[in-house]
């Protein structure tokens, strides 16, 4: 799979996990109901998970996204507040921001493991000290502004102010992340634009 091809699939990921709070917040700001709210939120969910199986990928991504958006919906219907259920995927960014300066330094950025995944070529990478350079380089890139989204979003998570949370995620992290994407592509790309020494290897050559 080529690196554009890899761009596409994290832009599409990105429009997928929004799905769920776009569901969510239209419904929740039109009727202030959070029941219905919540049905349109794990609606969407469903659509996704759904859409993700016939794309002939692996079962996990769409069981594992409709169970984080189920957790959510569980949570915030048990608490009665809207604000809730975007505390699971809040606490799992939070989480990944804090480890991720660790993983760089162990030299493991979490963007090459998640290439690996997307294109199927695993730990290759890690043999190439061109391309893992260029993942956490374009991996620095990512933390810096993900821990801007996430700090603004706990803001909002304590000032309980739901609809301006999925707003902000559907009108800026939605945008911000895409133009990510393309940032860490380009960087990537820069840094590996030399032939790789390591590409008699399979699935490490460009």
């Amino acid at each position: 799979m080529s690196d554009l091809a890899t761009l596409r699939k994290a832009g599409l990921h990105v429009a997928e996990t929004a799905a769920p709070v776009l569901g969510f917040t239209l419904v929740y700001g039109a009727t202030s109901r959070l029941p219905l709210a919540l049905s349109a939120g794990l609606c969407m969910a469903a659509l996704v998970a759904v859409y993700r199986l016939r794309q002939a990928r692996t079962v996990w991504p769409a069981v594992g996204g409709f169970g984080l958006t189920a957790g959510a919906a569980a949570i915030t219907a048990l608490s009665g507040d809207a604000t809730n259920f975007f505390l699971p995927v809040l606490l799992l960014r939070a989480t990944v921001v804090l480890v991720t300066p660790l993983m760089l330094l162990l030299r493991w950025p979490p963007i090459g493991l998640a290439a690996g995944v997307l294109t199927g070529r695993g730990l290759t990478w890690r043999r190439c000290p061109m391309r893992l350079r260029g993942y956490v380089v374009a991996n620095l890139v990512w933390v810096a502004a993900e821990g801007a989204l996430v700090a603004n979003q706990a803001r909002l998570y304590l000032a309980d102010r739901a609809l301006a949370m999925g707003a902000f995620k559907l009108l800026v992290e939605v945008p911000v992340h895409v133009l990510l994407a393309v940032v860490m592509w380009a960087v990537y790309r820069r840094i590996t634009q030399r032939p790789c020494d390591c590409a008699q290897h399979e699935g490490v050559a460009r």
